[in-house]
């Protein structure tokens, strides 16, 4: 609350706020450090890992390519929490909790965007998943436009709010570890680079799409020789406490092959780190 004496002490009030950030930042760095971590010696596909000189925590796959998190989180349901991923880790990078996020996917164009590429490569109706759903804005929409939507969040707490705020249905747990019914559109935005098993995840889109079905996978794939891979946005794309794999074209035609999945584009992007690839479960 601003008080009158805010504006009689501006300095004192300008420290106090700088020393409760300060202490908010320590905090999640704290957090940050205590994640406990296993350690990866193989890429998701079964291929060794080369030294990657520009971040000791990443190897890079002799065989798809990818770059793999060699000592990933683990407990990730307790890491994508409401409470630690969104208040806490979302605070300290400066990101918009998750009671702000539909009015930035709004504001910065990526819900149009979406929609945009659900109506060019999807069906006009039927069943929608969407792994990682939160804030829950985009099944809304889709919602509206009469589609049956399922949402999927690790996290209990983020499913309630979800579902209070959006009017959706929302279920909780670890895809692919969660009972979900078949449908005609897969989504996933900005979450395959935070699974544990890649091949397990896309081997169980094909199994929840019906034939003729489409799966639109949202994730960072480095597709432009840039050097350091991402450019300016390297930082963000290496965070070791979060991104377990970062990927190449040949990995996600690799990933659609041993899923029986077809290729339908790899060239889509919302944005850099934000690249959009398109498949399809063969009739």
């Amino acid at each position: 609350m601003i008080r009158l004496s805010h504006f009689c002490r501006p300095i004192r009030s300008a420290n106090t706020l700088y020393h409760r950030v300060s202490l908010l930042l320590k905090s999640a760095e704290r957090r940050i450090r205590d994640i406990r971590r296993e350690k990866h010696d193989l890429c998701w596909c079964g291929g060794s890992l080369l030294s990657f000189n520009w971040h000791r925590s990443y190897g890079v796959c002799v065989n798809c390519g990818c770059y793999v998190n060699k000592h990933p989180p683990i407990n990730l349901s307790k890491l994508y929490s409401r409470d630690f991923y969104w208040h806490y880790i979302q605070k300290y990078h400066g990101y918009p909790s998750i009671e702000s996020r539909a009015e930035l996917y709004k504001k910065d164009g990526r819900l149009a965007y979406w929609l945009q590429i659900i109506r060019r490569y999807g069906t006009f109706q039927g069943t929608v998943i969407e792994v990682g759903c939160a804030p829950g804005i985009l099944l809304k929409e889709l919602k509206i436009k009469g589609f049956r939507c399922i949402g999927v969040e690790p996290d209990r707490k983020t499913v309630n709010w979800i579902q209070k705020n959006m009017n959706v249905y929302v279920r909780t747990g670890l895809f692919p570890d969660v009972e979900l019914p078949n449908c005609d559109i897969f989504l996933a935005f900005d979450v395959l680079e935070h699974s544990s098993n890649p091949d397990g995840f896309m081997r169980e889109v094909t199994r929840l799409l019906n034939p003729g079905g489409i799966a639109i996978i949202q994730t960072p794939v480095d597709r432009y020789g840039y050097n350091p891979p991402f450019g300016d946005q390297f930082n963000k794309a290496f965070l070791d406490y979060e991104h377990l794999f970062l990927f190449t074209n040949r990995a996600m035609t690799l990933l659609a092959e041993r899923s029986g999945l077809k290729v339908i584009s790899l060239d889509e992007s919302w944005a850099l780190l934000h690249e959009i690839n398109i498949f399809m479960k063969p009739c």
